[in-house]
């Protein structure tokens, strides 16, 4: 299916993009904490850099401290000093 179409079927059944398109959701609290949803497992963990596999997209949070907090299917959450959130197609 075609995102065109997979985006008009989110439409009408009144679904964020996000979630019928399987893309990631990024969302900062200050540069404490970052929260990935619709990630797809860890390919790098470092104190200084967290990469995220997202399907095609690959996301990468750098900083200093870095620790996962909490991991499960659908969500991160990374906590430190977050200096920059690099998204890659």
């Amino acid at each position: 299916m075609t995102e065109e179409k997979t985006g008009r079927i989110g439409r009408l059944l009144d679904m964020s993009k996000d979630a019928v398109l399987h893309l990631p959701r990024i969302s900062l609290f200050g540069n404490l904490q970052c929260c990935v949803e619709n990630h797809q497992g860890v390919v790098q963990y470092t104190q200084e850099k967290i990469g995220l596999n997202a399907g095609r997209y690959r996301i990468y949070i750098k900083g200093e401290e870095l620790v996962i907090t909490s991991l499960s299917a659908d969500a991160i959450y990374v906590e430190g000093r977050i200096r920059q959130v690099q998204y890659e197609v």
